[in-house]
């Protein structure tokens, strides 16, 4: 009798070392699900890192066509004239725009030169009047460099910014400042109107943004005046054919020339190199805050694949032997601890369905 008990001892202590070893992480099932764990957190981690690669280098387009601009251009170079057409709006050439890759943000010495060309060509007819010149301040320019250039601009009246045409004086013209909204140089629509044709030009503070292909609109727009009009098809007088415009039909004639400004950091100015800085500008215009949007994103799921995983294992393995507790009672005769094992802990399937059946 005292051999049995003994044993029984021997195997109750048995248990209780397995339940602890079990807590401790040293057997060899808790360290499969850990490996498990691991395993399944590696191929999560390498599918993401696989998902980026692939959206960061997939940026391949058809080549399926029905303009065609055959002439020569370097891709990261002059921008020139490489591109195909098949959808009026979409990027069809060897552009690149760092804003739209995954990691990177804006170049500053685009920005640099695109506002030139908003401010030498475009502010001529179109405005930005929801945006204001200070948002390129420690981004493009520093303040003070940006001041000097206000010099340079169409000077601004109140009426341009509360409708006070009817109140018209001449003296009361002032110079733009950087804190100024990029208002149009016209007082109201109807001004806007009789000095173009009956054409309102359109204000450009959402031009990328909200047209057909983005940031690749306004680059389209300006390089696809040299188009030939397909048959049938009859261009008015005074009109342009543009196949990147609505319709195909613009009012607006060819704006850009080679060489029609010079860039400050001795980049040529072709006319799609000015198409590039230009779009790229007025993207940061409507979307400035995108670069710290992503970083904000990345940060979030940054936390999110650190701290879950933590959060999961601390979970399994350590607040459960604190938030539960189990208590084992059997009888030494009657079968003993196995025969408690079996009934108490079921193992094998139970036949049928389960109504009825207690434990």
């Amino acid at each position: 009798m005292l051999t049995r008990s003994l044993l029984k001892q021997k195997n109750a202590w048995r248990f209780g070392q397995r339940s602890i070893s079990t807590t401790t992480n040293f057997d060899g099932q808790s360290q499969g699900d850990s490996n498990n764990f691991s395993r399944y957190y590696a191929v999560m981690a390498g599918s993401i890192a696989a998902g980026l690669f692939a959206y960061a280098y997939s940026n391949r387009k058809s080549t399926e066509a029905w303009l065609f601009r055959d002439d020569i251009g370097s891709p990261y170079g002059i921008k020139g004239y490489e591109e195909q057409v098949n959808s009026v709006g979409v990027d069809h050439g060897h552009n690149y725009w760092p804003s739209e890759v995954a990691f990177q943000t804006y170049n500053s010495a685009t920005l640099r030169r695109g506002f030139k060309v908003f401010c030498r060509v475009c502010q001529g007819c179109h405005g930005a009047m929801h945006k204001k010149y200070d948002l390129l301040v420690d981004k493009g320019f520093k303040q003070r460099e940006l001041i000097d250039r206000m010099a340079f601009l169409q000077q601004l009246h109140p009426a341009h910014q509360k409708y006070k045409g009817d109140y018209f004086q001449e003296w009361d013209y002032r110079q733009r400042v950087i804190h100024d909204r990029i208002w149009a140089p016209y007082f109201t629509v109807h001004q806007a109107k009789g000095a173009n044709g009956g054409l309102w030009p359109k204000d450009l503070t959402h031009g990328n943004r909200m047209n057909p292909g983005m940031i690749n609109h306004v680059y389209n727009l300006m390089t696809g005046y040299h188009y030939n009009p397909p048959f049938g098809l009859d261009v008015p007088e005074g009109k342009y054919f543009n196949p990147y415009f609505d319709h195909m039909i613009i009012g607006m004639p060819p704006q850009l020339y080679d060489g029609m400004i010079e860039y400050e950091d001795g980049t040529p100015a072709s006319a799609p190199q000015m198409a590039h800085d230009v779009s790229e500008y007025l993207m940061f215009l409507s979307r400035s805050k995108g670069p710290d949007t992503k970083v904000t994103i990345w940060l979030i799921l940054f936390m999110m694949m650190t701290f879950y995983p933590i959060s999961y294992l601390y979970t399994k393995y350590h607040m459960v032997n604190i938030l539960s507790h189990r208590f084992e009672v059997y009888a030494v005769k009657n079968g003993g601890y196995k025969k408690f094992r079996e009934k108490m802990f079921k193992t094998n399937k139970v036949p049928g369905n389960f109504h009825g059946q207690y434990s």
